[in-house]
């Protein structure tokens, strides 16, 4: 039916109003109807001939408008995709699509009040925002960012409250129709989400921590803002599912620093925590770092951060290397199961940020670690990442043009296991001073596998000399693949961790201010030889500074402090051998003549299984004592992990006489 809203009065601008519109489009899941809300200024939202008119025509100021549905499907899904046609027109604010969580906003009614459209920040909610509105401004310390004067078309995915990313879309898709597709597909740990608008591929498998089945409902809604006004029309819109989502096993959560301070004094913490066993399947480990709220003793500078895994002889590799911002807090969820090899068993980590000599200030700071059940995919193959091997691991400095940073990077020879399926290089870079910061630089990493030293030794002794085994090697050699980057990240300004107090917009050699560094990543995997030796070479290019007028070019001696810290590792990956489902309830006390004691189980141990049961909650264990005790048994089986050896002792039942923890 067609609506006819009315225009509310200034006093009313709060108030939403409500209309229940026919169903939308569906594919194979039942849909329920459509309510528009009326938030602000203006006509407020309308249909007609199947075309969502969020916003009213007038192009008045200070509108938001909504259209939610009814849920479509009962339960939680696996993969869910929306897709319609959109069209956007360029000016502002600009709109979203919300996957609305019926736990937190219900299963059927408007949608809720979101206080900015291009930022629909909703607990529990997955969003797509869609920000056409980011003028051109190079005053250093305002809140827009967009200095640069790059288009208009920004496309953010949000989270449980938090934007997570945001990115420019590289084709235009403001001003008429446009297809768009939103695809969330659940894995191990979160979600993989891919979003297409027009012919903007802006996200494709996009991982988001944390992200879970949920049972949801879909939305959409825009607003205008400031002296701005746009449009936003939806039509064709049409939900899929996919399979009934499977139940999830909670993750084994490790606390590895609490809310420790830094200062001049103490730049860094030190801890040794035990993790689980490398045997134990999961199919991710998130990491999670937070900057805290420090008051009074809070750094205001974007400084060096390092989270290191420290061996016993005390050397330390950076796994996540990370900005602090300008003095606003930050929550970061990292991948890091590629570095599963060095996050197991007892670990010592060391967390620094921070200077020796800034007014008694630092930085408040926590870590910790999320084991997801599951088996590791890369791509569609199940993996076990078994080696981690340190390439290089160094600041390199510029020092002039002959040297250009190459004397701190010695070609590495790297012998390839036989069972190595896949093999990537992951490299985190920074630049620093006023150079090596602010100006761009190309590289590229050489990998070339070469013959083996047997068939080397082979050849050797077939015709008798070095020259031979030098001449096998070479015939062997496959083509050197070379991968090139430029060193230079353009999106500081859409980092979520914004504004800043300082200067967080500005482009820069690899980092931004209140973010993590992000790898640049390579795939060797087309190019492995099993069982062979490969060579890996970094090579730095000069600073190319002609098309600057000569007298814009900076003089040799700056050019000369410009440095670099470089973390490169290569990561092996192997079919899982061995690996056992991940027991969760950790034993943290015994109570001496219990059952568990005469048992023989100990504090550390894990609760793996009760009678045949698997256990993953306290809950779950209650459960099945009772099952066991009704059933008039008398001794039950009960399954413990210490460390990675497996042990199935007998107890009587009933209490069991221990305290458990999920850590």
């Amino acid at each position: 039916m067609q609506h006819h809203a009315r225009r509310l009065t200034p006093l009313l601008l709060l108030a939403p109003v409500f209309v229940l519109l026919p169903a939308f489009a569906r594919s194979d899941h039942e849909a329920g109807a459509a309510h528009l809300s009326q938030f602000g200024a203006g006509a407020g939202p309308s249909v007609a001939d199947g075309v969502y008119r969020v916003l009213d025509t007038e192009g008045t100021f200070g509108q938001s408008n909504a259209v939610a549905l009814d849920r479509p499907a009962e339960g939680a899904f696996e993969a869910v995709t929306l897709r319609g046609r959109v069209r956007v027109t360029e000016g502002g604010d600009g709109g979203a699509f919300l996957f609305l969580n019926t736990a937190a906003f219900g299963r059927r009614g408007p949608a809720p009040f979101v206080p900015s459209w291009v930022a629909p920040n909703l607990a529990r909610t997955f969003a797509v925002g869609i920000d056409v509105h980011n003028p051109r401004n190079e005053e250093p310390f305002s809140e827009w960012g967009n200095y640069q004067g790059l288009p208009q078309r920004e496309v953010s995915l949000h989270w449980d409250g938090r934007e997570i990313v945001k990115r420019v879309a590289d084709a235009e898709f403001r001003g008429d129709w446009a297809p768009f597709e939103i695809r969330v597909q659940h894995v191990s740990g979160g979600a993989d989400v891919s979003v297409r608008i027009g012919e903007a591929q802006v996200y494709e498998h996009e991982f988001i921590a944390g992200l879970l089945p949920y049972e949801m409902r879909p939305a959409f809604g825009a607003g205008t803002r400031g002296d701005v006004a746009t449009q936003f029309d939806v039509a064709e819109l049409d939900i899929a599912f996919g399979e009934p989502a499977a139940p999830r096993r909670p993750p084994l959560h490790v606390d590895v620093f609490n809310h420790v301070l830094t200062d001049n004094s103490k730049t860094s913490f030190e801890v040794q925590v035990d993790l689980p066993p490398a045997n134990w399947a999961f199919g991710r480990i998130i990491l999670t770092l937070d900057i805290h709220d420090a008051g009074k003793d809070w750094d205001e500078w974007d400084r060096n951060g390092h989270l290191y895994v420290v061996e016993e002889d005390g050397t330390k590799w950076d796994i996540v290397p990370f900005i602090t911002s300008y003095r606003r807090e930050c929550h970061w969820e990292v991948d890091v199961t590629h570095f599963r090899p060095w996050l197991t068993g007892t670990t010592t980590f060391e967390i620094a940020a921070g200077t020796t000599f800034y007014k008694n200030r630092g930085y408040m700071l926590s870590v910790a670690l999320d084991y997801h059940h599951g088996d590791a995919l890369l791509g569609e193959q199940t993996v076990e990442p078994f080696a981690v091997v340190p390439l290089w691991h160094t600041t390199a400095h510029y020092r002039n043009d002959e040297n250009h940073f190459a004397d701190a990077f010695d070609e590495q020879r790297v012998a390839i296991p036989e069972d190595v399926i896949a093999a990537r290089i992951a490299t985190t870079t920074t630049g620093h001073s006023q150079i090596g910061e602010f100006t761009p630089s190309n590289r590229a990493i050489v990998f070339a596998p070469e013959a083996s030293d047997v068939l080397a030794t082979e050849a050797a002794d077939a015709s008798g000399g070095a020259d031979a085994a030098d001449a096998a090697r070479h015939d062997s050699r496959a083509e050197a693949q070379r991968f090139e980057n430029t060193l230079w990240k353009t999106d500081c300004y859409l980092n979520p961790i914004r504004p800043q107090f300082g200067t967080w917009k500005y482009a820069r050699a690899g980092w931004a201010p209140g973010d993590v560094v992000h790898p640049w990543w390579i795939d060797l995997t087309p190019q492995l030889s099993p069982g062979e030796t490969a060579s890996i070479r970094y090579e730095p290019s000069p600073y190319d500074f002609s098309q600057l007028p000569e007298e814009r070019r900076p003089a040799a001696n700056e050019v000369g402090k410009a440095s670099h810290v470089v973390r490169s590792y290569l990561i092996l990956y192997r079919a899982p051998l061995d690996s056992v489902p991940a027991p969760i309830l950790r034993v943290t006390n015994v109570v001496g003549g219990s059952a568990a004691d005469k048992a023989g189980i100990k504090q550390g141990d894990y609760l793996a299984s009760y009678d045949g049961t698997r256990i993953d909650s306290i809950d779950a264990l209650g459960t099945a004592k009772t099952t066991a005790t009704d059933a008039g048994k008398q001794q039950v089986a009960v399954v413990v992990y210490r460390g990675p050896e497996r042990l199935e002792l007998e107890l009587a039942t009933g209490q069991l006489g221990v305290n458990l923890s999920t850590r």
